[in-house]
């Protein structure tokens, strides 16, 4: 690699957008029976009357606040048990539940917004740092992109992020 300080950073988080990426799947890959357990979220609805009305600020703090009250009806239904505080969106979006708390309690990654919360100093698991954290989404990365014939490929199920 360079001694070159800026080319240090970009291949540094380029490797942890990655290794989040990697860990997202990972980690709701091994949630999928719960998941299966639950309908799916609607991928969207189209907004209507009053929402349509409000300007792009206003319709954003609206999403954020209901954003916010999903995951709070989630996490007292047992549905959303996110790693760290306040908890992470992408799952909500992505599944309409979370399962992170779990999975980093059981030694697995979690996803790439709870990855870089962690980083961000705001992980909630005790005995977990946020080095580990980053760690098992590299691992769960490399698992993700086997060598076949001494090319790396992505596994077919695998979806980009």
């Amino acid at each position: 690699m360079s001694r070159n300080p800026i080319a240090r950073l970009i291949v540094l988080s380029l490797a942890l957008v990655l290794a989040a990426c990697a860990a997202y799947q990972t980690q709701h890959r091994a949630a999928a029976p719960a998941a299966e357990s639950h309908p799916a979220a609607p991928a969207a609805v189209r907004p209507t009357g009053e929402f349509t009305e409000l300007t792009p600020d206003g319709q954003i703090a609206r999403i954020r606040g209901e954003a916010e009250e999903a995951k709070t009806l989630l996490s007292q239904q047992g549905r959303y048990s996110c790693c760290v505080h306040p908890p992470c969106t992408q799952c909500l979006l992505k599944f309409g539940e979370c399962h992170c708390r779990d999975t980093v309690r059981k030694g697995g990654a979690a996803c790439g917004d709870c990855t870089e919360a962690w980083i961000k100093g705001r992980g909630t698991v005790e005995g977990v740092s946020a080095k580990e954290i980053v760690e098992r989404s590299q691992k769960a990365l490399a698992g993700m992109i086997p060598k076949e014939g001494g090319e790396e490929k992505p596994p077919q199920e695998q979806h980009r992020h």
